[in-house]
C-alpha cells in the first residue's frame, strides 16, 4: 500500500506502489479549488499516475501518487463557508502536510492581466474588517480574542513561509507572477461599498475563499499556501461589466502549473539529507561572520549590522530650514547594511531621502508608509534573477518603512545612500503603539516589524 507521511513536519521520504487502507489515509498535500474546472489541469497530469477515491463522510476524494508522496484533489465549493468547512474536514481526516489552495481570483491590482498568478503572502476577509476598531472600547471587545486559543485573531493572515520561500525560486518565462494580499467576500465580484478600503489594504485580488483557508491554517496551525490566476480583472470601483469574457480554464491551468512546479520543488527539497542542510546552514553562518568581520559592522538600532562607507566632505542646508532646524548636513552618506535569518529593519524615518542598492544575498521586502497612510511595498534584489525585483529602492525623506528578508534562512548585504547624509539625530524608530493608533489599518504589518510589546 501507500507508504505516507503520519507526523505533519514532512512529507513521506519512502516510495510504495500500493493504495492506502481503510486504517491509513494519510496524505503528503491536499490539493483544493472551489470549482471543480479549476483543477482539470491536476486530474489530466495525474491521469496515469496510481490513484484511490477515499469516502469520507458521504464526500468523496481523489487520491494520486505522484513522485512518492500521497496527492489529494478536492473542490469545497464557492464561499468562504464551504472553504473552512472542506479545508477543516481534509486537515482532521487525511492530516495533509501542506494544504494548496489553486484556481482563480479576480484582479485588483493596476498591473494584472488575464491569466497573471498571485501568489498569495497573505489574506483578509472583507467584512470582518470594520470589527478591530468598532469594537474597541465596548462590552465586545472581548470577542478578538479566540476562545480556544485564548489569543487576539489577527486582522490579516499569513501563507506558510517556508513554502512561500520556495515560491521566491520558481520562475516561468510565460507567466507573470506577481507576490501580495488577497482578499475574500461573499459578495462577487466584490463589496463595492467596501472597494475603496480594499484597495486602500494594496490587496492584488479578490475572490471567495483564500482568507478562510488562512484562518483554518492559523487555528489549526496548518501549513497552507493559495495560488490564484487571474480569471478577472475588476473596475476601479469593484464591478465587472467584462464578466463574461472572463477566462476560467487559461487562469486555472497558469495557477496549477505553477503549484504543480511548487510540488517538484518540494519534492526535491525534502529529498536533501538533514546533514547537507546543515551544512548549508552552517556555510551561511560562517559567510555572515566573515562579512560582519571584513567590514566592521555594527548592531545598529533599527536591526541589523551596519557600518559607514562614505561621508561628503561637502555640507550643505536645506531649502526648508525646518527640516534641519536650520543646520548643515554632510551632503551625502553612505554605509553597509546586512540583515540575516529572522532579523529586520524595524518601521523608522529619517529626514533625508534614502536609496538602498542590492549587493548580495536574499530579496529583501521593503514596506513604506507615506504620511497619507498608503502602504507601498517593493522588493530589493537581483533584477537579473527575479525580474519582479529591483537593484535599487528610493525611500522619500520622511516616511515610515520597514523591511524583511524574504528567505528567513538566509542573509542578504545592501548598501544604503542617504542625501542629505544620515545623522541619528534625524532618525526616529516607531513606537508600536503609536504607530498602530495613527494608522491601524495596517496594524499587522506594524506588529510584525516593531519589538515593543
Amino acid at each position: 500500500m501507500f507508504t505516507t507521511q503520519t507526523e505533519k513536519t514532512a512529507p513521506s521520504q519512502q516510495a510504495s506502489g500500493e493504495f492506502l487502507d481503510a486504517h491509513s489515509k494519510k496524505v503528503d498535500y491536499a490539493i483544493l479549488s472551489a470549482m471543480p474546472e479549476e483543477l482539470e489541469f491536476f486530474k489530466a497530469y495525474f491521469s496515469d499516475c496510481k490513484s484511490e477515491n477515499i469516502k469520507v463522510c458521504d464526500f468523496s476524494f481523489m487520491l494520486y501518487e505522484y513522485k512518492s508522496k500521497i496527492v489529494l484533489l478536492a473542490s469545497t465549493g464557492i464561499g468562504t463557508a464551504f472553504a473552512s468547512t472542506v479545508a477543516t474536514l481534509i486537515n482532521l481526516h487525511f492530516s495533509p502536510v501542506i494544504i494548496l489552495f489553486s484556481g482563480t481570483a479576480g484582479g485588483i491590482h493596476p498591473t494584472l492581466k488575464l491569466r497573471d498568478v498571485v501568489i498569495a503572502e497573505r489574506a483578509f476577509e472583507a467584512e470582518i474588517q470594520g470589527v478591530f476598531n468598532t469594537l474597541k472600547g465596548t462590552p465586545f471587545e472581548s470577542s478578538l480574542i479566540h476562545p480556544l486559543t485564548n489569543t487576539q485573531f489577527p486582522q490579516i493572515y499569513s501563507a506558510d513561509e517556508e513554502l512561500l520561500q520556495l515560491m521566491n525560486r520558481i520562475h516561468f518565462p510565460d507567466i507573470t507572477i506577481h507576490k501580495g494580499t488577497v482578499v475574500s467576500s461573499n459578495a462577487f465580484p466584490a463589496p463595492k461599498e467596501l472597494f475603496e478600503q480594499i484597495k486602500a489594504e494594496n490587496a492584488y485580488a479578490i475572490d471567495m475563499e483564500t482568507s478562510a483557508l488562512y484562518q483554518v491554517g492559523w487555528l489549526l496551525k496548518a501549513r497552507v499556501l493559495a495560488v490564484r490566476g487571474v480569471s478577472n480583472v475588476l473596475n476601479q470601483d469593484g464591478t465587472d461589466d467584462a464578466i463574461h469574457e472572463s477566462d476560467l480554464k487559461g487562469s486555472s491551468k497558469a495557477a496549477a502549473r505553477v503549484l504543480l512546479k511548487l510540488l517538484d520543488a518540494l519534492a526535491h527539497q525534502y529529498g536533501l539529507k538533514e546533514s547537507n542542510e546543515s551544512g548549508v546552514r552552517l556555510a551561511l553562518q560562517k559567510e555572515v561572520a566573515a562579512l560582519i568581520q571584513k567590514f566592521n559592522l555594527q548592531p545598529h538600532p533599527e536591526g541589523g549590522y551596519y557600518a559607514r562607507t562614505f561621508q561628503s566632505m561637502n555640507r550643505i542646508k536645506a531649502l526648508d530650514e525646518s527640516r534641519y532646524a536650520n543646520e548643515s548636513r554632510h551632503s551625502g552618506t553612505a554605509i553597509f547594511y546586512l540583515l540575516q535569518a529572522r532579523d529586520f529593519s524595524a518601521w523608522h524615518r529619517i529626514k533625508s531621502d534614502e536609496i538602498w542598492h542590492y549587493y548580495k544575498g536574499s530579496s529583501v521586502k521593503i514596506y513604506v508608509l507615506n504620511e497619507q497612510g498608503k502602504l507601498s511595498e517593493y522588493l530589493l534584489g537581483d533584477h537579473l534573477v527575479n525580474p519582479e525585483s529591483s537593484f535599487q529602492i528610493a525611500i522619500p525623506a520622511g516616511h515610515w518603512f520597514a523591511a524583511e528578508l524574504l528567505d528567513k534562512t538566509s542573509y542578504c548585504l545592501v548598501g544604503c545612500t542617504v542625501t542629505p547624509g544620515f545623522e541619528f539625530r534625524d532618525f526616529e524608530l516607531a513606537d508600536r503603539i503609536k504607530l498602530t493608533k495613527e494608522f491601524p489599518k495596517h496594524s499587522f504589518i506594524i506588529e510584525q516589524l516593531t519589538r515593543q510589546a
